[in-house]
C-alpha cells in the first residue's frame, strides 16, 4: 500500500519513520518543500495516514541533518540554505570527486571508456535538441559511470549520500545560460585525461568543473535569480 503527500509517498514497507524521513528529505533536496516552508506535523500525518510518532520522529531526524529548524514557537521549517552552505557542499564534492576520477583512471577499462563515450554522446545530441530534462538525466548517469568506475565501493558510498545535497542546484546550474554548453566540454576533456590514463589531469579537470559550477551558483544567488 501506498499513499502521498504532494510528492511524499509512503509504501508502508519499511519502517514508517524511516519512509516518512526519506520522502522528506527528497522533496526538500529536491526542491518540492521550499526554504521557509512550515511542516505542520498533524496536517502531515493526517493526510499520509499514519500516526504523529513516525512523523515527529523523522522531524527529529532531518534536524539532525540540518534540513529543518525547531520554530520559537513549536514545529518545524525547512531550513534556508546560505552561500557559505554551497560553498561547504562544492568543496566537500570536490574532494570526494576529484579523488574518485583519479582512481578511476588508474584502473578505467576500454567497455568503461566506451559507456562514459555513449552518455556524452546522447548528452550532446540531447543538447543539441533543446532537450533540458534529458540532459540533467544523462550528466547525471555520466557521473554515476565514473565514479563506480574507481572500484571503492566506500568512496562511491559517500558520493551518493552527499550527492542529494547538490540535487537542488544541479538542474538550475545547466539551465543558466551556457550551463549544458560548459559541461559537455568539461566532461568531454574529463574522458580524453581518462582515455590517456593521465589520472592528475583527471582530478584536475574534475576540481575545476566543479570550481566552474560553484561560480555560477554564487553568482546566480548574488544577483538574485537563485535561492540557495
Amino acid at each position: 500500500m501506498e499513499t502521498s503527500l504532494g510528492g511524499l509517498r509512503v509504501s508502508k514497507k519499511k519502517s514508517l519513520r524511516e519512509e516518512v524521513y526519506e520522502s522528506l528529505k527528497k522533496s526538500i533536496l529536491h526542491g518540492k518543500l521550499k526554504a521557509g516552508q512550515r511542516l505542520i506535523e498533524e496536517q502531515l500525518a493526517y493526510q499520509v495516514g499514519i500516526s504523529r510518532t513516525p512523523v515527529r520522529e523523522a522531524f527529529h531526524k532531518l534536524e539532525r541533518d540540518d534540513l529543518v529548524t525547531r520554530l520559537p514557537k513549536g514545529g518545524f521549517a525547512v531550513r534556508e540554505f546560505t552561500k557559505e552552505d554551497v560553498e561547504e557542499i562544492f568543496g566537500i564534492r570536490s574532494a570526494l570527486e576529484s579523488y574518485a576520477a583519479y582512481l578511476a583512471t588508474l584502473q578505467i577499462t576500454p567497455d568503461k571508456v566506451s559507456a562514459l563515450e555513449k552518455k556524452l554522446k546522447e548528452s550532446e545530441e540531447a543538447f543539441g535538441r533543446e532537450n533540458d530534462e534529458k540532459v540533467v538525466q544523462l550528466h547525471t548517469e555520466f557521473h554515476d559511470l565514473l565514479y563506480k568506475s574507481c572500484k571503492s565501493k566506500k568512496l562511491v558510498e559517500m558520493i551518493n549520500n552527499f550527492r542529494d545535497y547538490f540535487y537542488r542546484y544541479r538542474s538550475a546550474l545547466l539551465h543558466i545560460e551556457n550551463g549544458i554548453s560548459y559541461s559537455n566540454k568539461d566532461h568531454r576533456q574529463m574522458l580524453e585525461a581518462m582515455k590517456n590514463k593521465n589520472a592528475r589531469l583527471a582530478e584536475r579537470l574534475v576540481r575545476k568543473h566543479l570550481a566552474r559550477g560553484k561560480d555560477l551558483v554564487l553568482k546566480e544567488i548574488e544577483e538574485g535569480r537563485m535561492v540557495p
